[in-house]
């Protein structure tokens, strides 16, 4: 039976974990985010505990939403970790691994989408509360120096626009277009009165009913935010020449038919056109992908104890 790592995937959105091996996910929980991150320690610290037994000799991976270093710090993200050093206040006497969740995507999307055995390239950008991305060259991940690259969500695409990220960087790609760009943007629209299906305040979950009904003020702000989007990979494309660009997140996967074709539309604008198409794992992506990265850090320990 093959041995079982035990696998964290951890958004400003949900909290995932459970245990992955060669053949898949199991045991997987799923509950909202905590707010600090001194919740998210005990939360992964208890989930290790509990699986002491049924996984004695597990490594721990942790996909996490923003910038991680290799050594484990979590230079900026979700959950309010800025300079937060995620492995050493964990503790756990057992091997760690904690990287991006995009960076993790990316490599179970490189190891298991059979779509791309053929292509040693490629990008993958998360679209979800903020904006990431994982590198892929001779069909493994790209980590760069430190272990923060394919950070797309702070291009700067517009710094006219009077929006911030959560760095406090203004007009950047994760300030115009994540999920946290898109609400902002929807309720000053609001405010300022343009025409609109909603008598009564309006936020991002609102979006889809509004786009069904071809809502003007949605329509609008979708096609801002897909220019956004296009400005974002036609620089990409720039500097890296992928394969494709493959995306993930439940904004991209709720509003894609909307999306797509004004990202499309910039490409097409520049006379570029490269495959777009969404990850083809699904939800447990990320959970796979560390996974993978456990994996490959209990075999390399485990190469060095027999030498």
């Amino acid at each position: 039976m093959p041995v079982q790592d035990i696998a964290f995937e951890i958004g400003g959105m949900r909290f995932r974990s459970g245990l992955v091996d060669e053949t898949g996910v199991s045991n997987r929980v799923s509950f909202d985010s905590p707010a600090r991150p001194e919740e998210v320690v005990e939360h992964i610290q208890r989930t290790v505990e509990s699986f002491t037994i049924s996984a004695p000799d597990a490594c721990v991976g942790i996909a996490i939403g923003g910038s991680v270093e290799k050594n484990g710090n979590v230079t900026a993200g979700a959950l309010n970790m800025v300079d937060f050093p995620l492995e050493e206040r964990l503790g756990l006497k057992r091997p760690v691994v904690v990287m991006n969740d995009a960076k993790a995507a990316a490599l179970a999307e490189a190891t298991y989408n059979p779509r791309l055995a053929s292509k040693s390239s490629f990008l993958l950008m998360t679209i979800s509360t903020g904006i990431g991305g994982g590198i892929v060259m001779g069909n493994d991940l790209y980590e760069g120096h430190t272990g923060t690259a394919g950070e797309v969500g702070h291009l700067l695409i517009d710094s006219s626009q009077d929006f911030y990220c959560r760095l406090g960087h203004r007009g950047c790609l994760d300030a115009l277009a994540s999920g946290t760009a898109l609400d902002n943007r929807l309720k000053k629209l609001w405010r300022e009165g343009h025409w609109t299906h909603c008598a009564e305040g309006v936020g991002i979950r609102d979006l889809p009913a509004l786009l069904a009904a071809n809502d003007g003020m949605a329509l609008r702000l979708i096609q801002e935010t897909g220019e956004c989007l296009g400005i974002g990979v036609m620089q990409v494309i720039r500097v890296l020449d992928p394969c494709e660009i493959i995306f993930k997140g439940y904004l991209i996967y709720t509003l894609w038919p909307y999306l797509q074709p004004h990202i499309a539309a910039v490409l097409h604008s520049y006379e570029r056109y490269i495959p777009m198409s969404l990850c083809a794992l699904g939800d447990k992506v990320g959970m796979v992908g560390v996974g993978i990265a456990a994996r490959r850090r209990r075999m390399t320990l485990a190469g060095s104890s027999n030498q």
